[in-house]
């Protein structure tokens, strides 16, 4: 017991005796001159990373200075290469240029956008003994830059508690033919469309040129700009000053809109009064304007926005479906009014996603005013001691389905037809309308396009059919 007590003993005091050592061997360390290489070394190893800390700082300052000297310069390009109106606002030009090549297999009352067949052309029958005259044929291909376009369009927020939105746009579709070509030769400008519009939350208001208020949608193709597709076989399409004012009287928050619009259109019927001896249409001569009314109900993505849907992108969902009602009154013969009549409907849903039906359809009298009602036609022959025939009442409508596979391609198929009562007595009795195109932008900005379309016309004693191909190429900006 007591040699285990010492033996501790002894263990601890060769543990405590060698502190008192270390402690000075320490003191004794700290201030014992430092070799002089190592504090080079030291110096120089802080300098180094001074200098690189600066050399990094330096680095990026220019690197910021080169960007924002970039930025500078792009900013100033866009500056100098903006359009700006008299009044400073800023102007947003826009174009489409459009070369057609097109082919028609028989005759058709346009060679380039042919909206019905005409009858076969009849040879005169030969002299007695002579050779039979001869025929200048039935087909046709040409080439046409006619139906490109080109427009502008401001706009500007907080004019009278609402956003002003302004465009007009343009086609070489205008002109009268002097001689063979002479209209895809020379092309003239024509005012398509010009509007103005004031924009509150449930609120427009459009004054300017714009198609029937009634026949609001167009089919999308690149082979029918000039004249849309399926006219005088169910679509509506001429472009009529008017104006226009439309209230969403309902508006969900799940995305649900209820509207009404109405309009006073001004009144053309594209003939005049038997005894005009004036330029003066018939409709004018009424001195009355059109009126027309529409029902619409919206919904999905797009149920905030109103108007006529792009060819660029189709809706992934929702749609629009619209009932409209119309009456106009024109002057023909003597002092008595005629009544112009019709009632539509029109429809665009996307079934799926990128897959998309849009038509529309209506029943009237006396519209041709509005754009191929009738097949182009106001009244039937006339007896023997009228001065005009019956007024023709038509049923019309067209349809199209159209799938974007792509964001550069969209593809479709579409048919349209206009029937008139035979007891009206008219040339063309009914006519209709195929078409399965392709839309493809494979690089911005060029877009090419490719069209197929059947033309089937009845007359009284014939019926007439006509093929259409028709290749477009171009560019957008």
């Amino acid at each position: 017991m007591t040699d285990s007590v010492h033996w501790r003993a002894r263990s601890r005091r060769q543990w405590l005796l060698p502190l008192p050592m270390l402690t000075a061997l320490c003191l004794c360390a700290s201030v014992l001159p430092v070799p002089a290489g190592a504090q080079q070394r030291s110096a120089r190893d802080s300098i180094m990373a001074d200098s690189t800390a600066r050399d990094s700082i330096a680095a990026r300052l220019a690197r910021a200075e080169a960007a924002i000297e970039l930025l500078r310069r792009q900013l100033a390009i866009e500056a100098g290469s903006v359009v700006r109106t008299r009044s400073r606002l800023q102007l947003e030009l826009s174009a489409r240029i459009l070369t057609n090549a097109f082919v028609s297999t028989q005759r058709v009352n346009n060679i380039d956008v042919p909206q019905f067949a005409l009858p076969r052309t009849v040879a005169p029958p030969p002299p007695p003994g002579g050779l039979p005259a001869p025929s200048p044929g039935s087909r046709a291909l040409g080439m046409s830059v006619r139906q490109s376009r080109v427009g502008a369009a401001v706009t500007v927020d907080s004019v009278l508690g609402a956003t002003f939105e302004g465009d007009v746009e343009l086609d070489f579709f205008g002109g009268t033919s002097t001689g063979p070509g002479d209209r895809r030769l020379f092309p003239e400008p024509r005012l398509r469309t010009a509007r103005a519009r004031l924009r509150w939350n449930r609120t427009t208001v459009l004054v300017g040129s714009e198609t029937p208020l009634i026949s609001d949608l167009n089919p999308i193709s690149l082979a029918s700009v000039g004249v849309p597709g399926f006219v005088a076989a169910g679509n509506l399409w001429n472009w009529i000053p008017q104006i226009r004012i439309g209230r969403d009287v309902v508006a969900t928050p799940a995305g649900l809109r209820v509207g009404v619009q109405a309009a006073l259109l001004s009144p053309v019927t594209g003939i005049q009064n038997v005894a005009e001896s004036d330029a003066v249409d018939a409709g004018e001569r009424a001195a009355r304007p059109y009126l027309q009314g529409r029902l619409n109900v919206r919904w999905g993505d797009d149920a905030a926005e109103s108007g006529a849907p792009s060819d660029v992108m189709i809706s992934a969902s929702g749609g629009e479906l619209g009932v409209g009602i119309h009456r106009g009154w024109l002057r023909v013969d003597g002092d008595s009014l005629r009544t112009s009549r019709a009632a539509s409907v029109d429809v665009r849903v996307s079934l799926r996603s990128r897959v998309e039906l849009r038509g529309e359809a209506y029943r009237g009298v006396l519209i041709r005013g509005l754009g191929g009602g009738a097949i182009g036609q106001t009244f039937g022959r006339a007896l023997t001691g009228d001065a005009v025939g019956p007024p023709l009442r038509d049923t019309a409508g067209w349809a199209q389905i159209n799938v974007q596979s792509s964001t550069t391609l969209i593809t479709g198929v579409g048919c349209g037809g206009d029937r008139i009562r035979r007891v009206d007595r008219p040339l063309r009795v009914s006519n209709a309308a195929c078409a399965v195109h392709l839309l493809w932008r494979p690089a911005q900005p060029v877009l090419v396009g490719l069209e197929f379309r059947r033309l089937t016309t009845h007359y009284d004693s014939e019926t007439n059919r006509a093929n259409h191909i028709n290749l477009s190429f171009g560019f957008e900006l």
